[in-house]
């Protein structure tokens, strides 16, 4: 076991919900993942484990919350209607 990859969690590998709650997210966000094919498992101890090299993976590609300002909404054409005491 390399001394690396456990550094962050203190384990070689890790189980779906233990992956997700390391990243503050639900267990189906990683079932999700795995199933999409973004992230790689280990299956064939009859369990589905994840290695810790996936989480720091993931992890690397993180990236600053930079939010974009909404663009301005466009002000809605009024609807002509009727002054009070005029008929159609």
């Amino acid at each position: 076991m390399r001394n690396d990859e456990t550094q962050l969690t203190g384990r070689a590998a890790l189980s779906p919900r233990e992956f997700a709650a390391s990243c503050g997210r639900h267990a189906s966000w990683a079932y999700r993942l795995l199933y999409g094919g973004k992230i790689h498992a280990i299956t064939e101890l009859g369990r589905i484990l994840i290695p810790a090299s996936e989480l720091e993976r993931v992890l690397s590609l993180a990236q600053p919350y930079d939010p974009k300002p909404k663009p301005e909404p466009k002000p809605k054409p009024e609807a002509e209607q009727p002054e009070a005491g005029q008929s159609l």
